[in-house]
């Protein structure tokens, strides 16, 4: 005859990956662990909360366990522990009820199949109406029936696999061990199943409030749904190729403003961005290109182009419901008016354009260079990196054209000797240090490293053949002594973009390369250190230059030109 395994034989099993041994443990001691919750809570509903909760956070901790003897004991103190939590969560305070309660509450009728969660829900919805004839509260039975109703929207984001381990589990009050025999599953993945559940529903509750939220705080008086007409954008795809996504970004909006019809080269310098360097200090991933304090760059960039702008967030955290709700009022606001806006991380990290919305549909349209699509109102500034920002352009503002080149070297002089930035980050001149001794330590993240090398490379190039224009332009007004300048600084921006294109070659974005193999990062190194030694006598160019420019400016009368 066979002996009754241990508590001890079974968690040795349930370590080793046997769910059915942690099941039975389960099975064994749930009522314990109720009573346990039940002396804390004093709600039955939120004792089972709590046993639920208590279990599956002993499941993914048993391997802590160091005395199987004291698994009781143990078990114990995290059910007491949940219970606290809960309770100075204030979670006892809504008095929160299984669905099984709910039903107990309804008459029972012939209608209703009890084993169906939609069947249930609209019954308990039409007694609702039918107690409301007999005399009920109008208005609790109202919110009664809101209620209901939210509940199966909320559940409408299970799979029906979810759905049917959430009823038998719910209504049919189904230990987790025995629903895994009813699916012929493990008692584990129960236990994941409705610890999924769980977070689903969570979710989507979240979500409905965004959605209450936006709807009772949205201003009155704009359309329900406005867009933006997307053929002048479509007349150049030439921003989604850019390498820095803000500027192409800017440049998809300049034919919906009052802005001159600048080129590609001549937001990227007028701007400052076709200047810039910014990387990861100890790794050089993929975020240091993006990482430094966009506003006042992005707001001086964009004055230079003669345009006032207004943002949304910081592109660093998801959106609180006010920052949500202030990001996307100033989307209506601006596609009202005419105007796409710029917005991060829509479906990649990187900039690109939101050109409508429908609030019936909580829907904004969005393009960036990965894809063009819809996303709902409450997932903005939750992609990939995580983070809300929203740029809009505002208005025009007057500014003369050799301001705002004078304007634009200063910011690019000032980038490259070291502007305040984030911490375990480094730009300007000596990020070229950094990523030379990232290669010293063979700790260069591939891809990063290959990404980062295709934006500056790009950067780099429209450096040039901004700096060449402005020489051109020069030449035409008779400026002799900025011309020379210019081109020379433009000689040497060009010779950096001619060393990042063989670098380029070694680390292909997205193939990557090998940075941290030994002979390759030798190589790297020795046009690294190329690459900057020409930068640094390029950034001595535009001093140079914007000596003389503000000399100029300072002494005559200037041409709008310059």
């Amino acid at each position: 005859m066979e002996h009754e395994a241990t508590d001890g034989d079974l968690i040795e099993r349930a370590r080793g990956g046997d769910g059915e041994a942690f099941g039975e443990l389960v099975r064994r001691h749930r009522s314990k662990a109720y009573d346990w919750a039940r002396s804390v809570a004093r709600d039955p509903f939120l004792a089972e909360d709590i046993v639920q909760e208590a279990l599956l956070r002993a499941f993914l901790h048993l391997g802590t366990l160091a005395d199987m003897n004291r698994f009781l004991p143990w078990l114990h103190r995290i059910v007491r522990n949940e219970a606290l939590m809960k309770l100075r969560k204030g979670e006892f305070s809504g008095k929160e009820r299984t669905f099984t309660a709910l039903i107990g509450s309804a008459t029972v009728s012939s209608e209703v199949d009890w084993a169906d969660l939609d069947s249930i829900l609209y019954y308990m919805c039409g007694s609702r109406e039918r107690d409301g004839g007999r005399g009920g509260d109008p208005s609790a039975l109202l919110a009664q029936k809101e209620f209901l109703e939210t509940i199966r929207q909320l559940l409408r984001c299970l799979t029906g696999k979810e759905r049917a381990v959430f009823e038998a589990y719910f209504f049919r009050q189904l230990s987790p061990s025995e629903i895994a025999l009813l699916f012929g599953t493990s008692a584990d993945n129960v236990y994941q199943s409705l610890s999924r559940v769980r977070s689903k529903v969570k979710i989507e509750r979240s979500r409905e409030r965004y959605r209450d939220y936006l709807r009772e705080t949205l201003e009155p008086g704009l359309p329900e749904r406005a867009s933006v007409s997307t053929v002048l954008r479509r007349k150049s795809q030439e921003w989604k190729r850019c390498g820095t996504s803000f500027a192409g970004a800017v440049y998809a909006l300049l034919p919906y403003t009052q802005a001159k019809p600048y080129s590609l080269t001549e937001v990227m310098g007028l701007t400052s961005q076709a200047f810039r360097l910014t990387v990861e200090a100890e790794c050089i991933d993929v975020s240091g290109p993006s990482m430094y304090f966009w506003e006042p760059v992005f707001h001086d960039g964009l004055l230079n182009l003669g345009l006032e702008s207004e943002h949304a967030g910081d592109g660093g955290v998801p959106p609180s419901p006010f920052m949500l709700h202030k990001g996307i009022s100033l989307i209506r606001k601006s596609v009202v008016a005419g105007i796409p806006v710029a917005a991060w991380d829509l479906f990649s990290p990187e900039f690109g354009i939101i050109s409508g919305y429908d609030d019936r549909e909580q829907l904004l349209h969005a393009e960036d260079a990965k894809a063009r699509k819809s996303i709902p109102y409450d997932q903005l500034g939750k992609g990939i990196s995580g983070g809300l920002f929203v740029l809009a352009v505002t208005g025009s503002c007057e500014l003369l054209p050799w301001e705002a080149v004078l304007n634009a070297l200063r910011m690019a002089v000032r980038h490259a000797y070291g502007e305040r930035t984030f911490v375990g980050y480094v730009c300007g001149l000596t990020a070229y240090d950094c990523w030379i001794e990232a290669f010293r330590n063979r700790t260069v993240q591939p891809l990063g490293n290959a990404y980062t090398i295709r934006v500056l490379r790009d950067a780099r190039t429209h450096a040039a053949a901004f700096l060449e224009g402005l020489a051109g332009q020069w030449a035409k007004a008779g400026y002799d002594t900025s011309v020379s300048m210019a081109a020379e600084a433009a000689e040497k921006y060009s010779a950096v973009a001619a060393v990042l294109m063989e670098l380029e070659r070694l680390f292909p974005f997205p193939q990557s390369g090998a940075p941290n193999d030994p002979s390759v990062s030798q190589t790297a190194i020795r046009l690294l250190l190329q690459a900057k030694n020409e930068e640094e006598a390029g950034v001595l160019e535009l001093k140079r230059l914007l000596r003389c420019l503000e000399l100029i400016a300072a002494t005559s009368e200037v041409e709008g030109t310059l």
